[in-house]
C-alpha cells in the first residue's frame, strides 16, 4: 500500500516535452535596431553621420561594434564616369541581402590636390531619406527644409526676467518678418542663441552686452549680432518690459541680415 502511494506521487512522464527550452528570439525590426557598418573605401565619418541622421528620423541606428541578429547597413564608395558614389545596402539579421539598395553621388573627380574636406551633408540627408522610405518611413521633406525655420531657446543665466522675456520678444520680432519660428529644436533648421553679460557696477553704471548667435541646427556657426549699452546700475535686475522689445527689434534686424546671407535663394524668391 505504501508503494502504491509513493508511485502516485511521482511526476508524470511527458514523452513529447523538449529536454531544453528554446532560447532563440526574433530579431528587432530594422527601425528598432539598425547597425551601420564601416564604409568600404570611404570616409570614416560617413556611417556615424548617417546613423545620427537616421536617429532624427526615428530609426535606432548605431555604429561601433556589430550586434548579432540585427538588421544592418553596409556601404561602399565606388568610382564611375569620373564621379564618386556611395552605395548603401540593407542586410537582414542573418547578413543576407534584402534587396533594398540606394546610392548617392558624392561628387565629381577633379584633378589636383584636395585642400578641403568635401561636405557630405547633402549626401547623408539624401541617403538617410532613402533608407527611411525603404524602411516604411516618409523620408525628408526637402522642399520644407529649404524654408528657414528658427528655434529661439530661453537665454541662460540672464539678469531679471531676460531669460524668458528676451526669448519671447525675439520670437515675436522674427515672426513679424514672416520667418517661421518653431517651438521645438528638432522641427527647425536654424537656432538663435542669446546671451546677456553685465559688467560689475562702477560709478553707478553698468555696461550690458547682448549677443545673438545664428547657427544651423547641426551647430554650424553662421554669424553673430552684438548690442551694447551703458545703463544705470541695477536697472535690468527685474522685469525688462519694453526694454526686451527694443532689444529684440535691433537683434532681429541683425539676425535677419545673417539669414539673408545664409539663404539667398529663399529671400530672392520671397522678394
Amino acid at each position: 500500500m505504501a508503494m502504491a502511494f509513493l508511485a502516485a506521487c511521482q511526476p508524470l512522464e511527458r514523452p513529447f516535452q523538449p529536454e531544453a527550452k528554446a532560447t532563440w528570439s526574433a530579431a528587432p525590426g530594422p527601425r528598432a535596431s539598425l547597425y551601420i557598418a564601416p564604409t568600404e573605401n570611404g570616409p570614416e565619418d560617413l556611417p556615424t553621420d548617417l546613423a545620427d541622421q537616421l536617429q532624427e528620423l526615428g530609426i535606432a541606428a548605431f555604429t561601433g561594434e556589430a550586434v548579432e541578429n540585427r538588421y544592418s547597413v553596409i556601404s561602399r564608395v565606388f568610382l564611375e564616369k569620373n564621379a564618386a558614389f556611395v552605395e548603401w545596402e540593407i542586410l537582414d539579421p542573418q547578413g543576407r541581402p534584402s534587396g533594398l539598395i540606394t546610392s548617392q553621388k558624392i561628387g565629381d573627380i577633379l584633378p589636383g590636390p584636395l585642400f578641403e574636406e568635401p561636405d557630405h551633408r547633402d549626401v547623408i540627408l539624401k541617403s538617410a531619406s532613402e533608407i527611411d522610405i525603404m524602411l516604411g518611413g516618409s523620408g525628408i521633406n526637402f522642399d520644407q527644409m529649404q524654408t528657414p525655420a528658427l528655434f529661439i531657446p530661453v537665454l541662460p543665466a540672464a539678469p531679471g526676467d531676460a531669460s524668458e522675456s528676451l526669448s519671447a520678444a525675439m520670437q515675436d520680432e522674427i515672426a513679424a518678418y514672416g520667418i517661421d519660428v518653431k517651438p521645438d529644436i528638432w522641427t527647425a533648421n536654424y537656432v538663435v542663441k542669446g546671451q546677456v553679460d553685465l559688467t560689475k557696477p562702477m560709478g553707478g553704471t553698468q555696461v550690458v552686452t547682448i549677443r545673438w548667435q545664428l547657427e544651423r541646427r547641426n551647430g554650424e556657426f553662421i554669424g553673430k549680432v552684438e548690442q551694447r549699452n551703458r545703463i544705470r546700475a541695477g536697472t535690468l535686475n527685474g522685469p525688462w518690459g519694453e526694454v526686451a522689445i527694443a532689444v529684440a527689434k535691433g537683434g532681429a534686424r541683425g539676425v535677419l541680415k545673417l539669414l539673408r546671407e545664409a539663404e539667398p535663394e529663399f529671400f530672392r524668391k520671397k522678394s
